[in-house]
């Protein structure tokens, strides 16, 4: 083996393990989507799906589009109530205003930097506050 082969082979190794990493941070941190343009959310075991950043698409549920049996065939903040989905799955615009409200539901466990971090306000639930990276306060 060369002096040479070592150091270019640990650059190889050194380069196929960070590139899926680099790749997993620069999703995480691309702007939100709307649910159009997501895949679901997986269903929570305890069924609370109530949450800005629950995403469904109602129309694929089983009964037809808009049609549930649960909060989980809703997307976003919207509820099965009466066999059908109601209510307003996200605010129409996320700003300090909508996103510290005491009604806005974010499930901070499912934020893509892990539980309880934050880029923003909107990444934290109700009144709490991202504060150098994580949410502090009480939500509700």
């Amino acid at each position: 083996m060369s002096k040479t082969a070592h150091p270019l082979a640990a650059r190889l190794v050194l380069t196929a393990l960070l590139l899926p990493a680099l790749a997993v941070g620069w999703l995480a941190c691309a702007a939100p989507q709307d649910a159009s343009s997501v895949g679901d959310t997986p269903r929570p075991a305890n069924n609370d799906c109530d949450y800005v950043n629950y995403h469904h698409d109602e129309a694929k549920n089983a009964a037809g589009a808009a049609k549930c049996t649960s909060d989980c065939d809703c997307d976003g903040m919207r509820t099965c109530k009466a066999g059908g989905c109601t209510g307003t799955a996200r605010p129409a615009e996320l700003n300090a205003t909508t996103c510290n409200a005491k009604e806005y539901r974010y499930n901070e466990a499912w934020t893509p930097a892990g539980p309880g971090k934050c880029a923003s306000d909107c990444e934290c639930d109700g009144s709490r506050h991202c504060v150098s990276g994580a949410c502090q306060g009480t939500a509700r």
